[in-house]
């Protein structure tokens, strides 16, 4: 299994990392106090989503050059937050525009991709523009579906951390719950999908309970066992169950996850 980039792709990172750098720091200097520390969370989920795009890349022992590749989506997934949070001083897609589209456009108006060859740049804004989508198109195939599929994953990784952070040691802002309402109970329609082995759809979120169960459900979406085996290592969904009440739904909810992890990584 490689361990590393070799050098020429490594010099390339680092020439990568200097323009994403400097870009950011265009940001940063124009921004607000409030502003630098809300931007600066993504550009650390940007380089802790890039290292995670490595390391499953190498459990999956990819080829040198798709594993080069899948370190830029990493790098670049998020880089439309910056322009997105200056605009329009949030977060939510909802409230602005879709994050994903604007790191594709971030990256083709400033050419960054332009040493690549077109079939790699197109696979890499690609695999960018679908990594917070409901789920991959059915026509992706090699390179493409594999490079999305390693940054779906380590995308999702690295938020539950963020999660895990706020909750825990109380890191982050209030805006990491969309604005919902604390809730009493989980919605129906959130259960329904839940128990079907669904990812919940946001839309049917109501509270900040029916938004814990959405999280647990992009279980469901996970491609690597080596992905699962870091969520469960690093105890992020013990920390969100523990936060749903107490009662059937809760114990329905951790059966399935169980029977499901069981499964899926044959413990």
């Amino acid at each position: 299994m490689k361990t590393t980039l070799n050098r020429p792709f490594r010099q390339e990172m680092i020439r990568y990392q200097g323009w994403f750098g400097a870009f950011s720091r265009a940001f940063l200097s124009n921004a607000s106090k409030t502003g630098r520390e809300a931007m600066g969370l993504k550009l650390v989920h940007s380089q802790r989503v890039r290292h995670l795009a490595l390391t499953l890349g190498e459990d999956l022992d990819i080829d040198q050059r798709a594993l080069f590749l899948s370190e830029l989506c990493g790098l670049f997934h998020d880089i439309g937050r910056l322009p997105q949070f200056e605009k329009y001083g949030t977060f939510l897609d909802a409230k602005s525009e879709d994050h994903a589209l604007l790191s594709v456009k971030v990256l083709k108006e400033n050419q960054v991709l332009k040493d690549l060859k077109d079939e790699e740049r197109q696979v890499v804004l690609d695999a960018i523009y679908v990594h917070n989508k409901f789920s991959i198109p059915e026509n992706f195939k090699g390179l493409k579906l594999t490079l999305s599929k390693i940054l779906r994953d380590a995308d999702k990784i690295d938020i539950w951390r963020v999660f895990d952070e706020f909750y825990t040691k109380g890191k982050g802002s209030n805006e990491i719950n969309l604005g919902l309402p604390p809730g009493d109970a989980i919605s129906s329609e959130v259960m329904e999908d839940f128990s079907s082995g669904r990812i919940v759809r946001l839309e049917n979120v109501k509270n900040q309970l029916d938004f814990m169960v959405m999280r647990l459900s992009w279980l469901f979406d996970i491609n690597f066992k080596a992905s699962l085996k870091i969520i469960t290592q690093r105890g992020y969904i013990d920390t969100i169950l523990e936060r749903l009440p107490q009662g059937e739904e809760r114990r329905l909810i951790s059966s399935k996850l169980s029977r499901f992890l069981k499964e899926r990584l044959g413990t």
